[in-house]
């Protein structure tokens, strides 16, 4: 069976993405604090509510958005 791909001198190069270096720890740090808000957001206890969201401390301004967009 003949292969189907093109020999290297055809092939089109690829552009490689320019990766930016990610410490870990803040990585993981952001992570928890994003869980943390989430849960927040999604329970219906206003004491857990609370609680969630005093811990991930001040968030974006956009990031309160109230309304959702509804179609049809």
């Amino acid at each position: 069976m003949a292969s189907t791909r093109k020999p290297a001198a055809k092939r089109k190069a690829t552009k490689v993405a320019q990766s930016m270096p990610i410490d870990p720890k803040k990585h993981k740090e952001v992570n928890k604090g994003a869980k943390i808000y989430n849960k927040g957001k999604g329970t219906d206890n206003p004491n857990e509510r609370d609680m969630f969201l005093k811990r991930t401390g001040p968030q974006l301004p956009l990031a309160k958005r109230t309304t959702k967009k509804k179609y049809a």
